[in-house]
Parts: structure tokens; sequence; C-alpha cells
């Protein structure tokens, strides 16, 4: 248990441990991509603001540069204004100055290998034409910010260059910075800026991942953890509620839920114990078995049938259990029921032989039909059978016999008493006879005492044969010899009853089953007909051949039969006579079980006031073998 609990709490951990990685491994790329997203649009930004100061100062510089300039021009200084230029072309940040006329040749440059080319871009025309100053970064040469100054004709300088009119500038100033410096300034606010991003993000993600793992990892841990619990059987289990969140409001539906499964399992396991204390309490063997042929469910007397314990029916297949087999059973040699379910052949009754496992067999009456078993997982189609231990219900038979001989005793005793007083009678007056030497008086009183036995002998030997247990197999019965015999016995209790007996067989009628359950199916039918009879009358025994069958009849003038218990008086211990004498309810179950054993069918009629009919059919043997035989 120990190893399993282990399992489940390291599966539970994998599982905790991913969604968690798959979290903060989500973030974590959220996180990326925006800081990504920001660090571009900021450099963006960074870099138009970086060249735009850029081209300010070089706008503003060029102005200086100007200024300059055209001071040592005023001057005619040619030698100083090329030595101003020479030094601006050495300047760090300066590539290149030129100082172009108004056709666009270079007068004055920096270098000197510059002078005297022509410099005609769109750049320095447009400037040329609007007269305005401007910076721009060259489009061949991203690195160099171009700086163009066109320098406007004025009143002093009218004199050299003509009127403002004609000549409104005087030429352009060109100025060629270079932005590698300030380049390798914006790459370097662009690493830190990225470093801080990142740090930004890593400090984001822990802190996710703490608040994350607070928050939803470790409730939703406890949650499944919870879950598992319940699913191992641990419905006791429930969770810690703290907070109002969702997670709090989630814990305190799992607790609600636990507890109505806790309920609902309790109402299920006592509806279980209910169910196996009603199959219990039948007493015959009851068994569900699987479409794999094993034991699912089993009641008191199946396993006391088994002679295993319960622990040792449930589960183990039906053919080791009944047969003692270690396959299924072939289907040529025994009726399978769960084979015969495959088929679509139940329900069935059949009778088997049982073993044990010490290899005792036993006779059984099988009687199965389908059964959809719904279980944890589903529902399955099963077989649900009824066993019959037949060697047990011949026992209980036979006691039950017994019992029903028992209270014919006092009314055998009677009739046993008058022939022995007789006898003792006949004696005395034959040894008188005797003493007297009247031989042909004692010779006849001899001859009485000799009917006198026969008739107690006839007595006592049906009493015998009524409580001989019935026999195994099936002999020819005859029917016209075995029904007289019979009603002997009741003779003290038809005088009692007021009743006489009207008996027509059909001679030589026969039927395949057993003389003393004939002889008890008699007594008894005809024993509650005499305590029907509250005034007397008539008993009417009756039997001919009808077609396949034999069918004997016995009829009363009894007051009858209430139709509401006409489907009770087959039930063991259920009675009720009509004469107020108590009886043990055993006497119609004895005739049913008779009529079931070989074969039979009974009907019962009877009409409130007029009296009852029984009539009960079997198999005629003698009819059936002339059809063979045709």
């Amino acid at each position: 248990m120990a190893g399993q609990v282990s399992t489940t709490m390291t599966g539970i951990s994998r599982r905790v441990g991913g969604l968690q990685r798959r979290m903060v491994g989500t973030l974590a790329m959220v996180l990326l991509i925006l800081s990504l997203i920001f660090l571009v649009v900021l450099s963006g930004l960074y870099r138009t603001r970086i060249t735009a100061e850029q081209e300010r100062a070089a706008i503003q510089l060029s102005a200086l540069f100007h200024a300059t300039l055209e001071n040592a021009m005023l001057k005619r200084d040619l030698p100083g204004l090329a030595a101003i230029i020479s030094a601006l072309g050495h300047e760090p940040d300066i590539s290149a100055v030129r100082v172009l006329n108004p056709e666009l040749e270079v007068r004055f440059a920096s270098p000197p290998a510059l002078a005297s080319e022509v410099l005609d871009t769109e750049q320095i025309r447009r400037a040329l034409a609007d007269r305005i100053p401007s910076a721009k970064a060259l489009p061949d040469q991203p690195d160099i910010l171009r700086a163009i100054r066109p320098v406007p004709n004025r009143a002093a300088c009218q004199s050299c260059h003509g009127p403002v009119e004609e000549h409104p500038v005087n030429g352009i100033l060109v100025i060629d910075f270079a932005k590698g410096e300030l380049q390798a300034e914006s790459r370097k606010t662009a690493v830190v800026l990225a470093f801080a991003g990142l740090a930004v993000t890593l400090a984001s993600l822990a802190a996710s991942w703490w608040v994350l793992r607070r928050t939803v990892i470790n409730p939703v841990a406890r949650i499944e953890a919870g879950t598992r619990a319940l699913a191992e059987g641990h419905l006791d289990h429930r969770l810690p509620v703290t907070g109002q969140d969702e997670i709090a409001t989630l814990s305190a539906g799992f607790n609600r839920m636990a507890a109505r499964l806790q309920e609902a399992m309790g109402r299920l396991d006592a509806a279980g114990q209910t169910l196996q204390s009603v199959i219990d309490a039948i007493p015959d063997g009851i068994r569900v078995i699987g479409p794999d042929y094993r034991v699912l469910m089993a009641n008191a007397a199946y396993v006391a049938q088994s002679g295993l314990s319960h622990a040792g029916v449930i589960g183990q297949p039906c053919y080791k259990l009944s047969h003692q087999r270690s396959s299924p059973c072939p289907d040529t040699l025994v009726i399978c029921p769960v084979a015969e379910a495959a088929n679509g052949r139940l329900p069935l009754n059949c009778r088997q032989i049982h073993k044990a496992p010490g290899g005792e067999e036993r006779h059984v009456e099988l009687a199965a039909a389908t059964l959809v078993l719904v279980r944890e997982g589903g529902s399955t189609a099963c077989v649900v059978e009824a066993i019959r231990d037949l060697d047990q219900q011949a026992r209980l038979s036979q006691e039950q016999r017994l019992s029903e001989i028992g209270l014919l005793a006092a009314g055998l005793a009677h009739e046993i008493h008058n022939p022995l007083s007789s006898i003792s009678l006949l004696v005395d007056a034959a040894q008188s006879d005797l003493g007297a030497g009247d031989n042909p008086g004692a010779a006849g009183r001899l001859r009485m005492i000799g009917e006198e036995m026969r008739r107690t002998l006839t007595l006592t030997n049906s009493l015998m044969l009524l409580s001989m247990p019935p026999s195994e197999e099936p002999i020819l019965v005859e029917i016209d010899r075995i029904v007289p015999e019979a009603l002997a016995i009741l003779s003290f209790q038809a005088r009692q009853a007021g009743a006489k007996e009207v008996v027509d067989i059909q001679p030589g009628l026969r039927f395949l089953g057993s003389e003393s359950d004939l002889r008890m199916l008699v007594t008894n039918l005809v024993l509650n007909a005499f305590h029907a009879m509250l005034d007397g009358g008539t008993v009417h025994i009756t039997a001919r051949s009808d077609g396949r069958d034999v069918v004997l009849v016995i009829a009363d003038e009894g007051i009858g039969i209430a139709p509401s218990d006409l489907t009770r008086i087959f039930l063991p211990f259920w009675t009720r006579r009509a004469d107020g004498t108590s009886g043990r309810g055993l006497g119609l179950a004895i005739v049913q079980s008779i009529i079931t054993r070989w074969n039979g069918s009974v009907a019962v009629e009877s009409t409130l006031g007029q009296g009852t009919v029984f009539t009960i059919r079997f198999p005629d043997p003698d009819a059936r073998q002339e059809e063979g035989s045709r």
C-alpha cells in the first residue's frame, strides 16, 4: 500500500511539475517576446531621437563654421580660409569639408584631394533651391551625416559676387560628419536596454513562479492528491479551505462532493449488504458468473455446497468449482450456461452432477438465466445460476414424508388394534374349542385369525412402503394396485370424517416413477379431502389414459379453496384446514415435489361450497412406447 501511495504521489508531482514548467515556459516566452518588441520599439525611438539630435547639432555646427569662413572671406584672407577648412577636416568627428560655388564646383576642400570636383546631388540642389540648411545621412553611406548650408549673398559680399537679385547665393558649405561613435553609443545603449529587459524578465519569471506555485500549483496538487485518495477508497479525505478565492471555492466544492460520495457509497454498501443478505436467505445455491467463467457473486448456500469459503469461491472459474476442471467444460458433455448464454439459449433448466474438491459427486438441478450486472466501470452481461442440491432435497423430502406419516400413526393404531383384539378373542375361543375337543370349531376360528392377521400385515406393510424413501431411478408403477393399498391406511380417518371413497382406475394403468411417491401423493391429497368435508361426503379417485398422459383425478365435496389462496397452497408450511385442526403445511409441498420429480404437472380447480378437484398428469410410458414401435 505504501508503494502504491508513493507511486501515486510521484505521478502527481510529475504532472504538477509539468504544469508548472508549461506555465512558466509560456510566461517566459510571452515576456521575452514583449521584451523584444519593447526593445525594438525603444531602440527605434532612441535611434530616431539620436539622429534628430545629430542633424540639429550638425546644422548648428555648420552655422558656426559658416560664420568663421564668412569672416575670413570678407577679409579676403584666402590662406586663412584654407587653413580653417583644413583644421575642420582634421576634427575626429568630421570626415570632409567642402565649399562649393553656385555651379556646384568644389573650391575649397579638406582633404585637398576633393577640390575641383563637382558635387551634384539631389540633396545639395534642393538646399540650393530652398536656401534652407539641412542635415541628412547619405543614402549610400548611412554612417555619414551630411550638413548642407547655402551661403546667402549679402550687402557686404556684393562687391565680389554681384547684386543679390542676380546672385542670391554665394556658395554652399558641405560638412560630412562621421556617425561611427554615435552609432557605437547607440548600440551600447541598445545592449544595456536588452540586458535590463532580460533582468526584468527573469525577475518577473521568478516572481510569477513563486506566486504561481503558491496560489495555483500547490493548491492544484492538493486537489489532485485528494482526487486520488477518493479513487483509492479514502472517502473521508478532505481538503483544507483557506481564503475566499477560486481555489478555496473549488476545495469547498471538492469537500461537498466527497461528503456526498461517502454518503452514496455508504448507502450502496448497505444496499449491497442487504442484497447479499437476501440471496444468502435463499436455500438454493445462487452464483453469478461473468463472461470469462469466473464467479462474481455467491450466496451462503452455494458456499456451503462448494465446501469452500466465500473468498475461495469469488473469482474462481465455475468449471473448476463445479467439475474440478482446468478448462471450460466441452459443450458436447456438459450443458454450460455461459456458452448457452453466448448463443442466446437462456433461460434453461437441467440436471447435472457436480464434484466437490474431494471428488465427492452431488446431483443438482440447475436453473440459469441472463443477468446484467452493474458494477464499477460499467455493466456486464452475466449468467445467474440457481443450484438445487437434489441429494439434500431428497433427505429433506424424506424427513417431511416421515413427519406426515407420523400423523397417520394414531389412525393406523386404531386399525391395527381392532384386528389384534379380534385375534385375541379368537385365540381364547380356539383354545376352549380344543379343550372341549371341538376341532371343527377351532379350525374355523384359526381361519378367522389368519384373515385378521393378513389384514394387519396389509396395513403395516402399506405403512412401511409409504415410509420408504423414493427410488432414485424410475420404475413402472401399477396405479391400480398402489392406490387401493394407500387408501387402506386411511380407513380410520375416513370413518372419523364420515367420508367414503369411490375408486375408478383403468386396469393396467402405469407410469414411470416411485411406488412410495405415489402412495404419499394419494395419501396427502385424500387426507386433505377428508379435512375439507366437514359434514362428510365422497372422495372420487379416478385414473385414465389420456393420449400421451396418465391422468389421476382426486375430487372431494368439501368447502373448496378461496381463489386468493390457490397460488399459496403448495408453499411449504402454509396451512388452512377447514375443520380447524392444526396442520404442518407440508402435505401439498410434498405432492408438488413428487409431481415435479417425475416430470408431471398438477392443476387445481375449486369452487367455494362445492369442492376441489386435483388433476395430476404423468407421461404414459405405454402410450409413448406404442408410438415408438410404430
